[in-house]
């Protein structure tokens, strides 16, 4: 068994007009539908919309293919945020895997990660930006 502990700092949030100033490091990536609050009338994290990784967070967050499909699931008024776990190659595939097997973001519907997840027992435990992340959380292996 090679059980797992990842805990990587979700950095962010970011919109399309400051992605320029999130970090280019790898990892992976969170993309964020993103809503003024009725309450406060501030913009906050409303729907965890898709998980993803690269070798450059920033250039995936700028270039994922799905990126047309984010933008027509907002509402006027709505913007796309991003938040960024960086994390070295080794470990990169395997948090996004549990990930999106813990969350089932609406946009990674064809993952073959939302059913099955290939990897030993994994602990995620996130710090910094996680709305609509669960902080601690572990994913058991499922072929």
């Amino acid at each position: 068994m090679n059980d797992q502990i990842l805990s990587p700092k979700m950095l962010g949030y970011w919109s399309d007009e400051d992605i320029a100033q999130a970090t280019d490091e790898p990892g992976i990536y969170c993309i964020y539908r993103a809503a003024e609050d009725p309450e406060t009338g501030n913009m906050e994290v409303q729907e965890l919309l898709y998980v993803g990784e690269s070798g450059s967070a920033r250039y995936g967050i700028q270039h994922g293919e799905a990126r047309p499909r984010w933008e027509a699931h907002l509402q006027p008024g709505e913007a796309l945020w991003y938040s960024i776990g960086p994390c070295g190659r080794a470990n990169r595939e395997r948090l996004m895997a549990a990930l999106i097997h813990a969350h089932k973001p609406r946009y990674n519907s064809d993952s073959p990660y939302l059913e099955r997840f290939p990897f030993d027992r994994t602990t995620v435990h996130l710090y910094g930006q996680k709305d609509k992340l669960q902080a601690i959380f572990t994913v058991e292996r499922h072929d």
